[in-house]
């Protein structure tokens, strides 16, 4: 139930409390007084877009804050699922929303700072809003369906067939994009093939470009090799004369010079190692030289290689391990040229998906007839208590053999009035008048708010297109609506005013050059005096 709801420094509201009551609520005023921006300060406050003109002329920020007692289960679990504690004994919740210049908002739950997920999720337990045009989309048949739907509380079969159908989509559109792939795989086949058993042949190897650059260099350059690594050897080892000799003679000096002075002995190593290293060095040098050859043939060879993978890569571009990867995905693209076995199984996947829908199609459409049978009967309880004594309304379906299957199943359904007796039912969106429409969409709206138990209904100048007797019995049907749940109604008209438990009025005043809203529940006596104003009356007599 909402308690409090709190604004601050939004469009003409300054500050401002409204306190609400169990029951019938109604708030009534002058229009442009800002019993609107009550309504749009309360669907920010639960997370809906603020204009980004809403915050008053002069304020870095605004605010509305919502109290809400006794709330339902449901929310107790989807703040203890984020984390965010109960308020005080009772269960309240408070929620506030902070709207800065410029559109950008906080939100916080019970003092935490809170998501607008979260917000989105809690506000349809806490309130049902229903705005004072919505009884003109009785006028649009594809509508229809979505309030049967609404008022059977059919939305997780709905959610279920929508994922059905998504999936046979995907499924059609993945063998849809296999077959596509095939048939462009066939055209170019010839091709792909040209191009692979190129690349085969040209037997390729990751590094060999570079193996093979090295060793040109070495062909190229082996006279000349040969002459510095034999200098090299010579010198550093064969030679008389040649370092390594130098050591020896200069190690053997050391070792007798450490049987006089051991503290010699790490200089001594480190000539020994140093001894080690060219002579080991000098072995290889020779080594090297030796196999020095001058090849013309492996030069030719090696050549005609390096060419070869020049040209491959300027035809394909990038490396030569470019290359083989390409190989190998010509290899793959032509396999799956004419590969039937794949096609195949997402045909069989389609034709389980399409099985799928059809089955949850099935059951929706099963639960939407129960459910226009069920409201078929109540209807004509609720139409004879909303003075439309004797109309009779149905729902009827269109012939589902043959229809496709989309998100929301294959139905097609349509209301129906009959709104005298003795008349044939006819299509409710082009026969019924706008206060027949007003009285049908309560009607309708008092079938779905059994599915939500819990939350405020909030109805926006439900009064559009009635009057007179008919008021009264709209009034009555409202009060009868508070005695299990909490209802707020803003409204023009004083025969539905009339029936609250609670009265809020608000007004617009000046203070300062500025217009300003306010709000105040009105006494028996001021309740009077509303009243009379709402008659057209300027002044109450007794």
């Amino acid at each position: 139930m909402l308690r409090t709801l709190r604004v601050r420094d939004l469009a003409i509201i300054d500050e401002l409390e409204v306190v609400l009551e169990p029951g019938l609520n109604v708030i009534t005023g002058e229009t442009g007084a800002g019993k609107s921006i009550l309504l749009q300060a309360l669907d920010v406050a639960l997370g809906g877009r603020p204009d980004a003109d809403l915050v008053r002329s002069g304020a870095d920020e605004g605010a509305v804050e919502a109290l809400f007692t006794v709330v339902p289960a449901t929310v107790r679990e989807l703040l203890a699922a984020a984390g965010i504690p109960e308020q005080g004994q009772g269960g309240e919740l408070i929620v506030r929303r902070v709207i800065a210049q410029g559109g950008r908002t906080r939100a916080y739950v019970n003092g935490a700072l809170g998501s607008l997920p979260l917000l989105h999720e809690l506000a349809p337990h806490l309130l049902r809003v229903y705005g004072q045009d919505e009884h003109q989309a009785l006028r649009r048949v594809e509508s229809h369906r979505e309030l049967l739907d609404a008022i059977g509380g059919l939305g997780s079969t709905l959610e279920e067939m929508r994922l059905r159908h998504a999936r046979l989509v995907a499924a059609r559109q993945e063998l849809a994009h296999a077959e596509a792939e095939r048939d462009a795989a066939a055209e170019r086949s010839e091709l792909l093939a040209a191009q692979l058993q190129e690349l085969e042949r040209a037997a390729l190897m990751a590094g060999e470009e570079e193996a093979l650059g090295a060793e040109r260099v070495r062909l190229v350059h082996a006279e000349r090799l040969a002459a510095l690594t034999t200098a090299a050897e010579a010198a550093a080892y064969s030679d008389e004369g040649a370092g390594s000799e130098s050591l020896g003679r200069a190690l053997g000096s050391l070792r007798d010079a450490e049987r006089l002075d051991p503290a010699l002995a790490p200089v001594r190593m480190l000539l020994e190692t140093a001894l080690a290293e060219v002579e080991e060095a000098g072995q290889a040098l020779g080594h090297y030289a030796r196999g020095l050859t001058l090849d013309a043939d492996r030069l030719d060879a090696v050549e005609e290689r390096l060419a070869l993978l020049a040209r491959l890569r300027r035809k394909y571009g990038g490396t030569v391990e470019d290359l083989i990867a390409r190989r190998q995905a010509l290899a793959g693209e032509l396999a799956g040229v004419g590969n039937e076995e794949r096609l195949t199984g997402l045909a069989a996947a389609i034709v389980e998906a399409e099985r799928a829908a059809t089955e949850w199609a099935r059951r929706l459409s099963v639960e939407r007839r129960r459910v226009a049978h069920e409201l078929t009967r109540a209807m004509t309880a609720e139409l004879a208590g909303l003075a439309l004594e004797g109309a009779r309304f149905a729902v009827r379906f269109g012939e589902s053999d043959g229809r496709p299957i989309g998100p929301d199943g294959w139905d097609e359904l349509e209301f129906f009035l009959a709104a005298n007796p003795g008349e044939e039912p006819r299509s409710l969106a082009r026969v019924a008048s706008g206060g027949e429409l007003s009285r049908i969409m309560l009607a309708l709206k008092t079938q779905a708010a059994t599915e939500t138990r819990g939350a405020t209904l909030i109805f926006d100048e439900v009064d559009a297109g009635i009057g007179g007797a008919v008021a009264e019995v709209v009034g009555r049907k409202l009060q009868q609506l508070g005695r299990s749940r909490q209802v707020l109604c803003v409204t023009h008209l004083p025969l539905i005013a009339a029936f609250a438990e609670h009265h809020v009025v608000v007004t617009k005043g000046v203070v300062e050059g500025r217009a300003i809203s306010s709000a105040r529940a009105l006494s028996t006596s001021e309740r009077v005096a509303e009243l009379a104003r709402m008659l057209g009356g300027t002044q109450v007599t007794p």
